[in-house]
């Protein structure tokens, strides 16, 4: 309000003087200098006009600066905030390195476990191979050797087929039969003593006690313990096989039931020495077989030993490619935070000598501002009234 007041005494000051100056020109030039109310108000026109337009130029300019100095103070305080991230995001990351690092070397310790014990399993799976090859070898030796002793077992089965009721009922009726029936019937005798006590009446006599029963005779026959002969028993029965009339076919024509016994006792003498021959063979196989399970149960323990470590193997592998991948994460956001850091420090450093000078350049536009109104009533008086005068007038309108 001050300022209004004094800029309308100032304009009419200056239209007063100009009047008093238009006179001493005519006076001292000869020239006519003409000023009217429209020269006054074209001078308030013209000041409103200019006022405003310097003023918005002025506050726009200290606006652009004062932004500029704004944006280096919140650069300044976001890297102060970076700068705490960052920190943060190290001791994060060193957390990490040293989880990885705790991590590869318990797969390390677990790999070799593992390399370890596969090495193990492959040496006993070579064990087992070969005892396994062992163990086929033997079976097919049993097998081929007991093929040998089939034709004597059937042999044997065979000649028991010929006896029946009939034909055994036909032999006990003899009243007094040839030697080689009889020696038949002794041998029978040999064979049939239990627990390897062989009897010594072994007579005509005492064999159709023997026979007595023939449904129980016949069962004694079929189901005898043919793998199981007492050594006392194959010791006494070997003069009846050297016998050169003990053959089923010399007794048959003596005694078809005679002949059936004769045939059976051959072919069971025949099995059992087989049986005899195989028999180291079948227990080498059956040991061999014990091997092989012990063997194979050692290297199925093995193996799902390898699978456990295996499985926890895979899953601390999986634990530490995680951990690899977060400390990549935390090492790749920790490189991104320092760059920006970097960046943000090299902005505010390189404008640290424009922060001064934006900030005096604030300061002197603040002092225009100031004294832009009296600047412009005296730029719109000049131009209003002072155009037509020579210089020396116009320096003396000016002081």
């Amino acid at each position: 309000m001050v300022f209004r007041e004094s800029a309308a005494k100032f304009m009419a000051h200056a239209h007063t003087t100009v009047n008093a100056t238009s006179r001493l020109y005519l006076a001292g030039e000869r020239r006519y200098n003409y000023t009217t109310p429209k020269s006054f108000l074209e001078q308030i026109s013209l000041y409103m006009k200019l006022l405003k337009a310097k003023a918005s130029e002025l506050s726009g300019r200290i606006e652009r600066l004062e932004n500029g100095l704004a944006k280096l103070r919140s650069t300044a305080a976001q890297v102060a905030e970076l700068k705490q991230k960052l920190a943060l995001q190290e001791v994060e990351l060193q957390q990490k390195n040293e989880a990885a690092d705790k991590l590869i070397a318990i797969v390390g310790v677990e790999t070799e476990k593992v390399q370890k014990e596969k090495a193990l399993a492959d040496e006993e799976e070579t064990k087992v191979a070969v005892i396994a090859e062992e163990v086929l070898k033997k079976q097919r030796e049993c097998e081929a050797d007991l093929v040998k002793a089939e034709p004597a077992l059937l042999a044997a089965q065979e000649a028991l087929n010929t006896l029946n009721k009939a034909n055994l009922t036909e032999l006990k009726s003899f009243g007094s039969p040839p030697g080689a029936v009889t020696n038949v019937t002794a041998a029978v005798m040999v064979l049939l003593a239990p627990s390897g006590k062989v009897p010594k009446d072994r007579s005509w006599k005492a064999a159709k006690i023997v026979m007595a029963k023939v449904d129980a005779f016949l069962d004694s026959l079929i189901n005898y313990d043919k793998e199981n002969i007492h050594p006392e028993v194959t010791k006494a029965i070997q003069p009846y096989l050297k016998d050169s009339e003990f053959e089923p076919e010399f007794v048959r024509s003596k005694s078809a039931a005679a002949a059936g016994l004769c045939a059976w006792v051959i072919n069971i003498i025949k099995f059992y020495e087989v049986f005899c021959d195989v028999e180291p063979k079948r227990k080498a196989l059956a040991q061999a077989n014990a091997e092989l399970a012990a063997a194979q149960d050692k290297l199925s323990g093995i193996k799902r030993k390898v699978a456990s470590l295996e499985e926890q193997l895979a899953k601390l592998t999986a634990d530490f490619e995680q951990a690899t991948s977060e400390k990549l994460k935390c090492q790749q956001e920790a490189d991104a935070t320092n760059a920006i850091i970097a960046l943000a420090n090299r902005l505010v450093g390189g404008l640290a000598s424009e922060n001064v000078r934006w900030a005096d350049s604030v300061a002197n536009l603040k002092h225009q501002g100031e004294t832009l109104p009296g600047d412009v009533l005296l730029v719109t008086a000049f131009i209003s009234y002072v155009g037509c005068f020579t210089k020396s007038f116009r320096q003396d309108l000016l002081h």
